[in-house]
This record gives structure tokens, sequence and C-alpha cells, in this order.
């Protein structure tokens, strides 16, 4: 075993370049957080800290706090954590218990009286570094002091040697903490589970993110988990219910979440695990004394239903656990004993306290069973029983310790400080179940008799404050004139009267101040102290805390529609107060519908992207068919019916897109004309085929025609065999789309038939109005995105991550085998290839991803890029993939509407890198640019501003796509089988593979169907079919022996690779003259004033391309309109294709006379690849899987 620094080492040696910590906009790589811990290192070495001495830490979690602790580890030092948040009182004992000789603070930090040496971290920059194994320090060193409570009212500081957090957080797989993982660091920084969040990650490979500020804010914590694509939490228990009943985003897009300090909620349990079905929640048990956890269980719907408290779980590997009696004898399976540990992550000892020591660590007798005479126990004084399956059940304490918010108190500490107070005589403090379900701390005093003035509870709060941590104050004071005592003179807990309501405010005057009731009423619908706040009350005087200041942050912002930090409410304590901060808050998202859908509303990035390749001529590439099979009978005047309610409920089906001055505008239906088309058509079963096929490739006109249509399909032959056939073009929906809009049509169906029989009934619905329809979604992103010429909006921050992140990307697109008669302009005909993968080849991929901290798509996009480079493509290569973009929309997941952004994944394939180290790089490069997926793909065309070409979306000519969301259900009465999708034979990409992933009920994985859609006059036919070979072979081959370099993996050979004559031709930018030509005709001088016009320009050449002038698509589209206005008809793809005035001008007076190209034809079949042994045939031209357009 080595020590925690030489694991960390060990990373910095293999992944240099990967990302080790997130603090904000900081990002250090291995690298770079190694070299500022050496230095750090260095510094104390010139302080003179050496081996086996204990350095203090008094800094704000920080980049910098991280990278002093690995260097206080660097110099053979311990570190103890003296958290700014503690009472100098408490940061004086532990400083003095723990043996502090010096203390890490910045200059202009008080000490407050700490009796040690200061060192700053500013002086570390100009240090000279420690190299690595300057000093020598082994696993059974110390490597950290943690102090918990102490009954005394001395805190007790345990001793953790480095094996005890190398043994705990390394070659477990209780949760995963190497490469792909991203640990959210929000625990307080004085508890173990700081440990596991920053060092687990870091000894393994992953990345820590800091949750800036001392306490962790729910809102702040959903934007890092979005931001950063957090894997990985710890909360304590209480905190768990509040997010789950305030703030459940917080938990969308986890793999796993841990859960410990206290008891588990079985019903918070069952909520999350409901809203989030592919978490794996776990339930933690561990004392500090053990190192965080000493066991962990893996909650099940088992263990739900079973009801009762959740089983804790098995011993962690390297940890033993023993169940004795009181006189550690072994007690059977299935009675109660206490729990004794021994093992991997025991602590040495109390710091400086060694008959506590003696007392709470034993030597084993000769009674426990299998564990050698002597060995060192730790005494955990919890009571728990064994199940003959061997998972430990929780039963209670043993001894008087209770826990508060997650954090292990001994109520005698807290007694011990009451009773110093000159006016106490005798204190005692119990442990109070709030009704809230938070458990808090009463303080039962007696005064003394000689006081000259009885402390008030007020006055006894703040001085408790002076001495103990926030959670140690008593939440309320009840005054006795003696304490009840058993017939043996001990503390009659039982007797004690239930607490009664806190000694201020004793009125709640009435507050003239709107704002100031609603808080005081807030105020008193949490705390629940007897009787209403006033406008002075204290919120933690009256039993607050800051769990419940989560809770009452969370209802201010439903109630107000404000954002408050929960920084504001520590500083402005009582309604009175809080309230100013109320009122000037910053507005919050808001979460209900607009009044009124009336008049202009704003189109999303998304449509408007759908908007514009409707208008340069996409044609029927972006319908979305969708057909169900039904048997029995229809009533197809109630399906008109519902079909006409699911468009009243999601809007977006019922909008049409005006164009003013070549920008679009959404326009909502209501009354007739809102209602979608619906036809009831009688068909022979041999031309049903055809009709179907005919009907998906209509076309809409976005202007005047609804983005939904729906025909009912009745075979002559079986008049009780239908099909119906939903048509959505794609600016209305996605993938994701799919399971709202059938459940909502089954709803409405059933409301209709049932309501008034055949025929359906006025008004009959079975759906309620949508909290936020799609255009408040569009509304509130713009918001959030802010404008990109701010420079702290979000849009500008994740430009600048785009703009370096794709600099000197090819605008062409990978090098791929291509036709060589292909057109300068591609055509919408689309080639498809399909191959599927069965349910064993699917779980083997999911297990090569897992191990490697990786998903399932980013393993995919690995595979893939081995294969592109096989074929020729150059090792900088990058595709396009598409995201859900729902994460941050509150209360998105039933709206139907158009959310996807694309997204440029660029990797690396350089240096024939091993299949493992591939999807390393892959991994880094796709959490990067999920992190930064807000900003919409155009924003980032445009920024780039590359060459455009026509008949080409720039970056996307090779797009991969996961679909991976729930299947639509469909409930209409007869229905046999999901949704199929009819492909419409249009494609949208030079090349899309298109993955669906299906699942078995029990959750595992049920098989991967893989779609090559190309086009069909650019791409090699030859080449498609290899790619369907090569891709599978990939994945296969990575699986199996990951450590190949992808040169060597089992591929079959391409039919040729790409060569030079493949590239496709991009025109180069000339440099603007200083003295631009001027235009000659007079349709050159309009066409130059009209981009004069519409770039902000003052004048215009006849040779300057309208892009490089700073052109993008949306005002292409308005160079169109206005230059149409003129009499002469003008598309946006004469624009991309003569981007000059002279050109543009010769094109138009060209195309004047000339005919309309014919209409393409559609291929009616995909063909099927050639098979492996684990393959099977597809069948037909629909997709039995949904098209889920998600990627991670």
């Amino acid at each position: 075993m080595k020590c925690v620094h030489e694991l960390v080492e060990e990373r910095v040696r293999a992944v240099p370049d990967a990302t080790a910590l997130i603090d904000g906009d900081d990002r250090l790589t291995y690298a770079q957080l190694d070299a500022r811990a050496a230095r750090f290192a260095g510094l104390l070495a010139g302080h003179g800290v050496r081996h086996g001495d204990t350095v203090g830490v008094y800094l704000e979690r920080s980049a910098e706090l991280v990278a002093t602790v690995l260097g206080i580890l660097k110099a053979g030092a311990a570190y103890v954590i003296l958290d700014p948040g503690f009472p100098a009182a408490r940061l004086r004992a532990m400083a003095a218990d723990a043996g502090v000789g010096a203390v890490v603070a910045r200059r202009d930090t008080p000490l407050d009286g700490v009796g040690a040496r200061p060192v700053h971290p500013e002086d570390a920059p100009a240090a000279v570094p420690l190299p690595p194994g300057a000093v020598r320090v082994t696993p059974d060193d110390l490597a950290c002091v943690m102090f918990t409570s102490g009954s005394t009212g001395r805190p007790k500081g345990i001793a953790a040697p480095h094996r005890a957090v190398a043994e705990t957080l390394t070659g477990q797989d209780f949760a995963s903490f190497g490469p792909g993982a991203v640990w959210l660091q929000c625990a307080p920084l004085s508890w173990d589970a700081f440990a596991m969040e920053l060092w687990g990650p870091l000894m393994n490979g992953g990345t820590c993110v800091l949750h800036p500020g001392r306490r962790p804010e729910p809102f702040v914590m959903a934007r890092l988990v979005a931001e950063h694509g957090v894997t990985s939490m710890y909360l304590s228990s209480s905190f768990f219910n509040v997010i789950v009943d305030e703030y459940p985003g917080v938990l969308a897009g986890l793999r796993e979440l841990l859960v410990g300090g206290e008891a588990l909620s079985p019903p918070h349990v069952a909520r999350a695990l409901e809203r989030h079905p592919g978490l794996r929640l776990s339930n933690g048990y561990g004392p500090v004394e053990c190192m965080v956890f000493l066991t962990v269980h893996p909650v099940t719907p088992e263990d739900l239903r079973a009801g009762g408290p959740l089983p804790i779980g098995r011993p962690l590997a390297g940890k033993r656990l023993y169940v004795l009696d009181e006189l550690l004898r072994g007690v059977p399976d299935g009675e109660a004993g206490e729990l004794y540990a021994a093992g991997a992550g025991v602590a040495r000892e109390y710091r400086g306290r060694p008959s506590l020591t003696a007392e709470r660590f034993v030597a084993a007798g000769p009674g426990v069973v299998s564990t050698p005479s002597g060995e060192r126990l730790y005494r955990t004084g919890d009571l728990v029983r064994r199940r003959p399956d061997g998972v430990l059940e929780y039963l209670g304490r043993a001894d008087s310790q209770v826990k508060i918010r997650g954090f292990r108190v001994e109520p005698g500490e807290v007694e011990s400080v009451l009773a110093r107070h000159p006016g106490i005589d005798r204190a005692a403090v119990v442990a109070h179940e709030h009704s809230a379900g938070d458990r808090q701390l009463v303080a039962y005093v007696v005064l003394r008799a000689d006081a000259q003035q009885a402390p008030t509870a007020k006055e006894l709060s703040t001085y408790a404050r002076t001495v103990l941590a926030d959670y140690l104050v008593p939440a309320a004071f009840v005054t006795l004139d003696a304490l009840p005592l058993t017939p043996s003179g001990k503390l009659d807990r039982a007797a004690l009267p239930a607490p009664v309501e806190p000694a201020v405010g004793q009125q709640a005057p009435d507050a003239g101040n709107a704002t100031v009731r609603t808080l005081c009423a807030l105020f008193s619908q949490l705390l629940e102290s007897g009787r209403a706040a006033g406008p002075d009350d204290d919120f933690f005087e009256l039993g607050g805390h800051s769990l419940l200041a989560a809770r009452l942050l969370g209802r201010v912002r439903a109630v107000f529609g404000v954002e408050i930090d929960i920084r504001t409410l520590f500083e402005a304590r009582t309604p009175a107060l809080l309230a100013p901060h109320v009122d000037r808050a910053p507005a919050a998202v808001p979460l209900r519908a607009p009044a009124s859908a009336s008049g202009p509303l704003p189109v999303s990035d998304a449509e408007q992207r759908l908007w514009f390749l409707d208008r340069i001529g996409a044609g029927a590439a972006y319908n979305l068919p969708m057909l169900v099979r039904l048997r029995g009978a229809v009533d197809p005047f109630a399906l008109g019916d519902a079909l006409a309610d699911v468009a009243d409920r999601h809007e977006v089906l019922r909008t049409l897109y005006d164009e003013a001055d070549g920008v679009p505008v959404r326009r909502v239906v209501d009354g007739p004309d809102a209602r979608p088309p619906f036809a009831h058509l009688h068909v022979s079963e041999a031309e049903l085929e055809e009709r179907v096929g005919r009907e998906a490739r209509r076309r809409f006109d976005l202007r005047t025609e609804l983005p939904m249509r729906a025909a009912l399909f009745t075979i002559r032959e079986r008049p009780d065999e239908h099909a119906l056939l939903v048509l959505v073009h794609h600016i209305a929906g996605d993938g994701w789309s799919l399971r709202p809009l059938f459940g909502d049509l089954s709803r409405a169906y059933e409301a209709r038939v049932s309501e008034a029989g055949p025929g359906g009934g006025e008004g009959a619905t079975g759906l309620d109005p949508l909290p936020v329809p799609y255009a408040e979604h569009a509304r509130r992103r713009l918001d959030r995105l802010g404008s990109p010429d701010a420079p702290q909006s979000l849009a500008a921050r994740q430009l600048a991550y785009w703009n370096g992140r794709l600099a000197g990307l090819p605008v062409e697109g990978p090098l791929l085998p291509r036709r060589p008669e292909r057109p300068a302009v591609p055509g919408p005909d689309a080639g498809v290839v399909v191959r599927r993968l069965d349910a064993a080849a699917h779980a083997r991929l999911v297990d090569f991803a897992r191990d490697r901290g990786a998903t399932l798509f980013m393993a995919l996009h690995a595979a893939l890029v081995t294969a592109l480079v096989r074929a020729g493509a150059d090792p900088d290569t990058a595709v396009a993939a598409p995201v859900a973009a729902r994460a941050q929309e509150t209360g998105a997941e039933d709206v139907v509407g158009f959310f996807v952004n694309l997204l440029v994944l660029r990797a690396d394939a350089s240096g024939d890198p091993t299949a493992a180290e591939l999807l390393a790089r892959v991994r880094d490069a796709d959490l990067g640019a999920f992190a930064h997926q807000d900003v919409p793909f155009e924003l980032v065309v445009g920024a780039l501003n590359p060459v455009r070409l026509s008949g080409r979306q720039p970056f996307t000519d090779v797009v991969l796509a996961l679909q991976n969301n729930a299947r639509a259900e469909v409930t209409l009465p007869g229905a046999d089988g999901g949704v199929e999708l009819v492909r419409t034979g249009a494609a949208r990409f030079e090349l899309l593979v298109d993955v669906s992933e299906s699942t078995r009920p029990d959750g595992t994985p049920g098989g991967l169907t893989l779609t090559f859609e190309y086009r069909a006059d650019t791409l090699e036919e030859s080449f498609a079919d290899w790619l369907a070979e090569a891709l599978p072979e990939a994945l296969e081959s990575a699986a199996a022996d990951p450590d190949t370099r992808i040169s060597q993996l089992a591929l079959p050979e391409p039919p040729r690779r790409a060569g030079p004559d493949d590239r496709i031709e991009v025109p180069e930018r000339a440099e603007r003259p200083a003295h631009p030509a001027r235009p000659l005709t007079a349709l050159e001088q309009r066409t130059a004033a009209v981009w004069c016009d519409v770039l902000g320009l003052p004048d215009v050449g006849r040779h300057d391309d309208f892009f490089a002038l700073g052109g993008n698509s949306l005002r292409a589209v308005r160079v169109a309109a206005r230059l149409s206005t003129e009499g002469r008809p003008v598309t946006t793809a004469q624009i991309f294709a003569a981007p000059t005035v002279a050109a543009l001008a010769a094109e138009l007076e060209r195309a004047a006379a000339g005919p309309s190209p014919a209409a393409a034809p559609i291929p009616r079949r995909p063909r099927v690849a050639r098979q492996a042994d684990q393959t099977t045939p597809h069948r037909g031209n629909r997709k039995q899987e949904d098209r889920q357009w998600t990627s991670a």
C-alpha cells in the first residue's frame, strides 16, 4: 500500500493532462496541481516543517486549499482542517490537541490566538519545489487529524494514517473514482467525507469539482452538476431529504449518489429513484474513526418494498466487522449486538487523548470468531443485527451519541459548555425529532439561585455560538426548576417535557410590509415553533439550521420568484432583515406558464435552426413520421378530437412560423384553425406501405401549415386493422417528445371515448394545461444564456471555450472515401445500412466503458474515430452529436418540442494510442463539450465563421447519435406494439451513425441497433457497408483487448482508404484589398446595398465574401428576403453557393428563368449488412426503437 500523495503522483505520471480539479473557472490538470503542491511542500520545508509534524489549514474551500493539503503530505506532515466557520475558541482547542506547529492562512486572515507559526500560501509560487520522494513517508505515518464531538465538551481529534485513507478509497467497488468519474466536493471541510470527495478521485484518476463557499447551496449544486458533468456525489441523510423535497433537479445527470450520516428515509429514497431511475443510490454507514464508510448498501426496489429501515450493507473490502456482546463475544446472526470494526480505514488514536483511545480502541479477545487475539478493534457504539445473508441492519446507538444534520454529536459536549455559563447550575441536552423530519438539540437548563439576572434563550444561544459549532447550538432552551431523575439518581430523559416555544419575540407584531408578512408565514410553516413568527425573530434562534434554510430558500424561490443564496439568509436572519434582499433579488426563471400565448413569442435557437434548414430546402429530411398499428374498433372522430386536445396542451403543435425581414416569428394559432389535419382513409393491404411512405414524405409549409398532421389508414380487407400515422415536423418535436406526445394522445382518446361513447363528447379531455409551455422554455433559455456580447454571460463564457476547442478544425470534416463523380451540392437521397448487436455484446461494451469511467456513448465515439482513421481520416477528427438540452429546463420532461442542440466533439487519435488511451482522450474531450452544451450551435458556427459550403452545415458531415431515452408507450385500445418510425429516404447529414439502445425489463442491456444513414450521391456504398462491419468490430475488439493499439485492432480492411481526391474543396478567403472593387451593374449595386444594411457596413466590394464580412446563416436569410422583395426570387442556397456580390448577381441573372429541379426519387428499403453470429437481420423500413435525440 502506498501513501496518499504517492498515489496521486502515480496519476500525475499516467495522465498528466487529465483534469484533476475544477474550482470555478480554474481547471487544473494533474500536472498543474502536482506542480503547485510541490512548490507548497518546498515552502513548508523552508518554514521548518518536518516529517511527522501536524500543520493546520485555515483556508476557504478552493484550489489553493487542495494544493496546500497535498503539499503538506508531500512534505511528510499531516494536515488538520481548521474550518474558518468554527468559533475561535474551538479552533484554538483543536490546534492544541492536534499539536499544530504551523498554520497555513492567507496574510490578511487573523488567526485569533491559534498558537502556531503562520505560513502564507501567497509565498508558494516563489518557493523551490520539493522533489517527489524527498521525504520518506510510510503508509502508517499520519495523514490527517479530523475532529468530532466529545462528551466532555472537548472535541476529539481522530488521527488517521495514510493507510486508512488509501485502503478505503482505492481498490473498492462501492463507488466510481477512476477516469471519467467527476465528484462534487461539497461536504464541510472538517468532515471525513471531504477526504472521500477529494482523495477518492485524485488517487484514482477522476476529477474533483469544488463547490464555492462554506455551505452547499442546492441551486449552485445543480449548476455545477450540469456544467461539469458531475457523476458522483455524497449527501448527508438530512440534506438528501431537503434536496428530494425542494430541489430534485440537483440529482439530474448523476450516476451514483452516496447518502449517509444518519438513518436514510425510505420515502425520500423512493421518490428520488422514481424521478431518476438510472441513479445508483447507496446507503453508507461509518464513523469518522473508520474513514468515511464501513459498509455501503445499494438500495434496491426489494429493500423499499420490504418496508422498515433500510439496511446498511456488508463491509467494504479490507474492513472487518464484528457484532459482539458486552464481553466482546460474538452474537448469533439475527440478534442485536454492538458493532466493532477492524482492518482498513481504522484510525490510529484520539490525538493527545490516551485514556479515551484505550476506551474506544480495544484489543480483541479469544471469543471473537475468526479474529486473531489481540487485534485492535474500534468500538462504534452502534447496535446492529446481521442477517443470514451477511447484510447488517442498524438498530440505534448503544451510547448517548446522536446525529444532527449529518454531524455526530455528543450531547455531553453541549451540556458541559452550557454548565460553564455563570447563570446556569445544571444542563441536559437531548435530541428532539422535529415535525419536518429533522432532528434538533433541545437544552434543558436549571438556573443558578444566586444569579443576578436570569439569562434569556437568546443570550444562551449567543453564548453557545461563541464556543460551539453551529450544528451543536441547541435549537430551543427550556428552563426547569430541577432536572427529573430516576430512582437511581440518573437523568430521567423520558420525563423531560416537550420543548416550549423559544424565548424570543414573545409576540408576533403585525408586519405592514407584504414581503415581511409572507416571510413570517414561511418561517412559521418551516419552524413550527408553536406560534406565528414575528418580523424580528431570528430564523436560527427559532430552531432553523442550514437544512431548514435550504428548504426556506426553495420556498422563497417558489413564492417570490427570486433567487436568494444561503449566505444572505445567514446574514439577514429575520423576516424584517431578509425582506429587502428578497425585494432586490434578481428574478429567478419563472416556473409558471405565461398568461397568454397571443402576440409574437421568442423563437428558440433550436426552432431557428430547423426553420433555417427548411428555408434552404431540406424538404422531408426533417419530417418525423410515426406509425402505430391498431386492432379492433377505433373511433376516428374521437381520435381526431384527441389529436386536437394534444395540440391544445402543447402549443408548439399549433404554431406557425412567419417571416419578418428574414427573421422567423412564431405565431400560436387558437380556435378552429388550431385543429391538426386528420384524415381517415380506407386502403388495401397492398397499397398501405406506399400510401404511408407517400404521406411521410410530404413536406410541411411552416408558414401556413401546422407542424403536426395525422392519418388513420383502415385496411379494406380487414376493417378491424388500422395504421395510425402521426407526422410531426422536427421544429415541433424531437425523439424525447414521443413519450409525452403518445402518452397524452392515449389519455385524451380514452377520455373522449369514455365521455360520450362513439364520436367523443364536446369538451371531453383528459389533459391538464402544461405548467410551462415550450415558448416559455424558449424565453427562459434566452434569459439564462444572456448576450454573447456580455463578457460574464453564460453564452460568452461557453463561446470562449468553443473558440479555443475548435480552432483550426477543418471545415470540410473528416476525410472519407467519397464518390469521384459526386455533385458539388449533395442531393437528398439516403442510403441506409442496419446492423444489430445482441444483448451480450451490448453488456460487454457497457462494462468496458464503465470500468474506465466512461459512458456507452463515449465508447461508441472512440470506436467510430478508430474506424474512420482506419479508413483514411486524419487523427485529428471531429464528429457532431445531438444532445437533448433539457437538463436545465425545469419541467421540460413532459413537454413536446424541439430542444436539441448540436455539439462538435473533437478527438485526438494521434500517436496510435491503445483502445483504452483513446477512450480516455475521448472521455475528457466529450465531458468538456457536454459542460458547454448550452450555447446554440449556430452561435458557435457564427463565432468561428468558417467558409460556408453549399448544401453542408459546418462541422456536421459525420454525426453520432445515441438514442437511449425511455420508449414511447401507446395505450390506445387495440394498440399492437410501440411506435414505429418511418424512414423518409432523405439524408440530413453526409453520414449519420444512429445507435438505438434497448434495455430489458430488469434494466440490463438488451441490445444495440446501429443504423448508418448516408448521402447516396456522395459516399461510396462499399464504404458504408464496410463501416457497418468495422464499427461493431472496433467496439468488440476494444472491449476484449483495451491495451491493443488502435492500428492493431482486428478490423476488416476497408475497400479503399480515403486519399487527396476525396477531400472536399474549400475555397480560400482572399485578403480584402484596401480599396475593393465597386459594384458595377444595377443588380450588383442593389445586392451590395442590402449587404451593407444587413451587415452594418458602410460599403461592400463586388468581390467581398458575405461570410468573411461577418455574415451567417440567419443574415443570409435576411438578405434573401430583402432581395426577393425586388421581384427576383432569391434563395439562401444561392447565397451559400455564390457568396460574393458579383457571383450572386450573376447567379441570380442565370437562374431568373431556370426551371425548378425535379424531386429526387426515394429509395424504398435499407440494405442490411452481412451479419456476424450475434446479430439479427433488419426487416422493413421502420425502426422499432424510438429515435431519441440524445447523446450521453
